[in-house]
C-alpha cells in the first residue's frame, strides 16, 4: 500500500541515530586529532580546529540520510515521493542545527544542540510517520498538491479493485476526518461492499 510504503521511510529516521551518532563521534575524533597534530599549540587554532572537526563530523554523519533519496525518486507513487522529500527535510534540519550551533559556539554549541535534536528527532519523526499513516503530507499541501486522502487520487494510485477496497477500509479505520470517512463508506456502499444495518 502507498501509505505503508511512505510510512516505512520514517522508520529510517527513527533508527538513523544508531548509525549517525557513532559515525559523528568517529569522524570527530579522527579529524580533531589529525588537525590538532598539524595546527600547533595556539588557542586560536584550537577553536578553529574544534569548529572544523564539528562541521566535518556532522556533515559526514549526515551522509547516512542520503538513503532518503530512494523515496524521493520513487517512480510508482507521488505520495511516497512527497513523503521522501518531507523526511529528507527533517533530516536536513537535524543536520543544520548542530552545524550552526557548532560553528557559532564550538563544542558548547554542539552539546547545546542535543536536547533540540532529541525534540526534533522524536516530534518530527512521529509527525511525519502519523501523517503518512493518515494519507496526509504537509509538504505536499504546502506546495498546493492534494494529499492522498481524496478518493479520486487514491483510485489513481491503486491498481486493482481489491487494493482500492483495502485503501477505503483503511481510510474508514484510520482517518480522523469524518467527511473523508463518510466518502469512503459511500464508495464502499456504491461497490456493494457494505451491508445495511
Amino acid at each position: 500500500m502507498v501509505r505503508k510504503r511512505a510510512r516505512n521511510w520514517y522508520w529510517w529516521l527513527w533508527l538513523s541515530p544508531l548509525l549517525t551518532v557513532p559515525t559523528l563521534l568517529l569522524i570527530y575524533g579522527i579529524v580533531s586529532a589529525l588537525v590538532r597534530a598539524l595546527a600547533g599549540p595556539s588557542r586560536l587554532s584550537y577553536e578553529i580546529v574544534e569548529r572544523a572537526a564539528i562541521l566535518t563530523a556532522v556533515l559526514g554523519s549526515a551522509a547516512w540520510h542520503l538513503l532518503l533519496l530512494a523515496p524521493v525518486r520513487d517512480k510508482k507513487s507521488t505520495f511516497v515521493r512527497w513523503h521522501g522529500r518531507q523526511a529528507l527535510m527533517l533530516a536536513g534540519v537535524r543536520s543544520a542545527i548542530p552545524v550552526m550551533l557548532g560553528l557559532l559556539m564550538g563544542g558548547n554549541g554542539a552539546l547545546l544542540s542535543i536536547p533540540i535534536l532529541l525534540i526534533i528527532w522524536f516530534g518530527g519523526t512521529l509527525w511525519g510517520h502519523l501523517q503518512a499513516a493518515r494519507g496526509k503530507c504537509s509538504l505536499m499541501q504546502r506546495f498546493g498538491q492534494k494529499a492522498l486522502s481524496t478518493l479520486r487520487e487514491a483510485g489513481e494510485e491503486i491498481q486493482s479493485r481489491e487494493q482500492a477496497a483495502e485503501m477505503l477500509v483503511e481510510i474508514v479505520r484510520l482517518s480522523h476526518d469524518p467527511e473523508e470517512r463518510r466518502r469512503a463508506i459511500d464508495e464502499l456502499s456504491r461497490r456493494g461492499m457494505v451491508e445495511a444495518l
